[in-house]
């Protein structure tokens, strides 16, 4: 899964897709998650959820990290409103952990 180790590593948006693209591949999850990279902008969903994350860096290169929403869980999603800035990599990896681990906690209550 993810390691603290590994936030030295991760210095843009793109490293961070990568290396979550590496980690989804190696981990035999039930989840399909989606991580799609896009002009400097990270979405990660999961299909069939209505909730995910976007993570972007601002002009002076502090992460945000965005909720994004769809409405109609059709995989149309819009920002929630809900963001956090941070200038720690490990504050960003803790929050998509947190995000899948709180995916697995509802696909096991289900």
């Amino acid at each position: 899964m993810i390691r603290p180790e590994d936030a030295p590593t991760i210095l843009t948006t793109h490293d961070l897709s990568v290396y979550l693209k590496n980690i989804v591949q190696k981990e035999d999850s039930e989840l399909k998650i989606d991580i799609d990279y896009e002009s400097g902008e990270l979405f990660i969903n999961c299909p069939g959820f209505s909730n995910g994350l976007s993570v972007t860096t601002d002009p002076f290169g502090v992460w945000v990290i965005n909720e994004v929403i769809s409405q109609e869980n059709d995989g149309v999603f819009t920002q929630s409103g809900n963001f956090h800035k941070t200038e720690k990599t490990m504050t960003v990896l803790r929050a998509i952990a947190s995000w899948i681990r709180d995916l697995e906690d509802s696909t096991r209550a289900c």
